[in-house]
Protein backbone atom coordinates (compact mmCIF):
# COMPACT_ATOMS: atom_id res chain seq x y z
CA UNK A 1 0.00 0.00 0.00
CA UNK A 2 1.28 3.08 -1.16
CA UNK A 3 -0.33 5.79 1.61
CA UNK A 4 -1.56 4.82 4.72
CA UNK A 5 -3.98 7.47 6.05
CA UNK A 6 -3.87 7.16 9.94
CA UNK A 7 -5.00 9.11 13.11
CA UNK A 8 -2.29 11.74 14.73
CA UNK A 9 -2.39 11.76 18.80
CA UNK A 10 -2.99 15.86 19.28
CA UNK A 11 0.39 17.15 20.45
CA UNK A 12 -1.53 18.93 23.65
CA UNK A 13 -1.75 14.85 24.59
CA UNK A 14 1.70 14.59 24.74
CA UNK A 15 2.63 17.80 26.70
CA UNK A 16 -0.52 17.05 29.22
CA UNK A 17 1.50 13.56 30.02
CA UNK A 18 4.70 15.37 29.90
CA UNK A 19 3.51 18.25 32.04
CA UNK A 20 1.86 15.57 34.96
CA UNK A 21 5.42 14.05 34.82
CA UNK A 22 6.81 17.60 35.54
CA UNK A 23 4.71 18.14 38.41
CA UNK A 24 5.07 14.46 40.43
CA UNK A 25 9.13 14.18 40.18
CA UNK A 26 11.68 16.40 41.18
CA UNK A 27 14.55 15.42 39.37
CA UNK A 28 15.11 17.19 35.76
CA UNK A 29 16.22 14.25 34.60
CA UNK A 30 13.61 11.73 35.38
CA UNK A 31 11.37 14.78 33.81
CA UNK A 32 13.24 14.31 30.59
CA UNK A 33 13.51 10.51 30.38
CA UNK A 34 10.36 10.12 31.36
CA UNK A 35 8.25 12.56 29.56
CA UNK A 36 10.18 11.87 26.26
CA UNK A 37 9.26 8.32 26.73
CA UNK A 38 5.64 8.15 27.43
CA UNK A 39 5.12 9.89 23.72
CA UNK A 40 6.22 7.06 22.33
CA UNK A 41 3.66 4.69 24.35
CA UNK A 42 0.85 7.22 23.89
CA UNK A 43 1.74 7.11 20.00
CA UNK A 44 0.55 3.32 20.20
CA UNK A 45 -3.25 4.42 21.16
CA UNK A 46 -5.12 4.55 17.89
CA UNK A 47 -5.12 8.33 16.52
CA UNK A 48 -4.80 10.32 13.66
CA UNK A 49 -1.31 11.09 11.75
CA UNK A 50 -1.43 13.16 8.19
CA UNK A 51 -1.93 11.94 5.24
CA UNK A 52 1.43 11.13 3.62
CA UNK A 53 3.01 8.51 1.47
CA UNK A 54 4.70 5.76 3.97
CA UNK A 55 6.36 4.09 1.07
CA UNK A 56 7.79 6.88 -0.45
CA UNK A 57 9.23 8.22 3.28
CA UNK A 58 10.93 4.94 3.80
CA UNK A 59 12.65 4.37 0.06
CA UNK A 60 13.54 8.03 -0.15
CA UNK A 61 13.32 10.01 3.05
CA UNK A 62 10.66 12.64 1.81
CA UNK A 63 7.39 12.84 3.11
CA UNK A 64 4.81 14.08 1.82
CA UNK A 65 1.38 15.98 3.01
CA UNK A 66 -0.96 17.60 1.66
CA UNK A 67 -2.06 21.11 2.40
CA UNK A 68 -4.64 20.57 5.18
CA UNK A 69 -2.18 18.13 7.07
CA UNK A 70 0.41 21.01 7.28
CA UNK A 71 -2.02 23.30 8.59
CA UNK A 72 -3.41 20.82 11.24
CA UNK A 73 -0.01 19.66 12.57
CA UNK A 74 0.85 23.47 12.64
CA UNK A 75 -1.60 24.52 14.71
CA UNK A 76 -1.63 21.54 17.05
CA UNK A 77 2.00 22.35 18.07
CA UNK A 78 1.49 25.56 17.85
CA UNK A 79 -1.20 24.61 20.68
CA UNK A 80 1.24 22.70 22.48
CA UNK A 81 3.30 25.34 22.46
CA UNK A 82 1.10 27.82 23.86
CA UNK A 83 0.53 25.35 26.50
CA UNK A 84 3.99 25.29 27.42
CA UNK A 85 4.25 28.95 27.48
CA UNK A 86 0.91 28.92 29.80
CA UNK A 87 2.75 26.23 31.95
CA UNK A 88 5.84 28.43 32.72
CA UNK A 89 4.14 31.96 33.17
CA UNK A 90 0.92 31.14 34.84
CA UNK A 91 1.81 28.28 37.09
CA UNK A 92 4.97 29.18 37.25
CA UNK A 93 6.57 25.41 36.79
CA UNK A 94 9.60 25.24 35.09
CA UNK A 95 9.45 21.47 35.59
CA UNK A 96 6.08 21.21 34.09
CA UNK A 97 7.06 23.38 30.76
CA UNK A 98 10.02 20.88 30.67
CA UNK A 99 7.99 17.84 30.69
CA UNK A 100 5.49 19.28 28.23
CA UNK A 101 8.21 19.71 25.71
CA UNK A 102 9.93 16.71 25.96
CA UNK A 103 6.54 15.29 25.85
CA UNK A 104 6.28 17.04 22.38
CA UNK A 105 9.79 16.69 21.49
CA UNK A 106 9.87 13.51 19.39
CA UNK A 107 7.70 14.93 16.78
CA UNK A 108 9.78 18.45 16.72
CA UNK A 109 12.79 15.90 16.16
CA UNK A 110 10.80 13.85 13.12
CA UNK A 111 10.56 17.91 11.35
CA UNK A 112 14.39 17.10 10.80
CA UNK A 113 13.31 15.04 7.68
CA UNK A 114 13.29 18.19 6.24
CA UNK A 115 16.47 18.69 6.20
CA UNK A 116 20.08 16.86 5.49
CA UNK A 117 19.62 14.89 8.98
CA UNK A 118 17.67 12.35 7.61
CA UNK A 119 20.61 11.35 5.93
CA UNK A 120 21.83 10.24 8.88
CA UNK A 121 21.70 6.51 9.89
CA UNK A 122 20.91 6.98 13.35
CA UNK A 123 18.18 9.28 12.78
CA UNK A 124 16.61 7.59 9.98
CA UNK A 125 16.14 5.05 12.39
CA UNK A 126 14.77 6.97 14.95
CA UNK A 127 12.39 7.90 12.32
CA UNK A 128 11.25 4.52 11.18
CA UNK A 129 10.80 3.81 14.88
CA UNK A 130 8.58 6.51 15.71
CA UNK A 131 6.59 5.70 12.35
CA UNK A 132 6.41 1.83 12.99
CA UNK A 133 4.77 2.25 16.55
CA UNK A 134 1.88 4.68 15.36
CA UNK A 135 -1.43 3.25 16.26
CA UNK A 136 -3.51 3.33 13.60
CA UNK A 137 -7.29 3.45 13.12
CA UNK A 138 -10.55 5.55 11.80
CA UNK A 139 -11.25 8.65 12.65
CA UNK A 140 -13.98 8.03 14.71
CA UNK A 141 -12.84 5.57 17.09
CA UNK A 142 -9.26 8.02 17.13
CA UNK A 143 -11.31 10.85 18.13
CA UNK A 144 -13.37 8.64 20.65
CA UNK A 145 -9.95 7.19 21.48
CA UNK A 146 -8.43 11.25 22.10
CA UNK A 147 -11.28 12.41 23.87
CA UNK A 148 -11.37 10.12 26.31
CA UNK A 149 -7.33 10.56 26.86
CA UNK A 150 -7.83 14.31 26.93
CA UNK A 151 -10.23 14.01 29.39
CA UNK A 152 -8.31 11.49 31.74
CA UNK A 153 -5.39 13.91 31.57
CA UNK A 154 -7.22 16.76 32.19
CA UNK A 155 -8.89 15.64 34.96
CA UNK A 156 -5.52 14.44 36.66
CA UNK A 157 -3.94 17.37 35.72
CA UNK A 158 -6.63 19.44 37.60
CA UNK A 159 -6.62 16.85 40.76
CA UNK A 160 -2.67 17.02 40.73
CA UNK A 161 -2.41 20.54 40.18
CA UNK A 162 -5.48 22.04 42.33
CA UNK A 163 -5.59 19.23 44.87
CA UNK A 164 -2.42 17.98 44.88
Amino acid sequence: MITKRSFKMLAIIHALVGSLIGEEFNSILLIMVISFSLHFVFDMFPHWDPKWDKKKFETTGEATLTKFAKAWVTVDHILAVLMILSLYTLFDSKKMALGAFMGILPDIISLGYKTKLKKNKAFARFLKFHSKIQGHTNLKRSTITQLIILLILASLFAIVYFLG
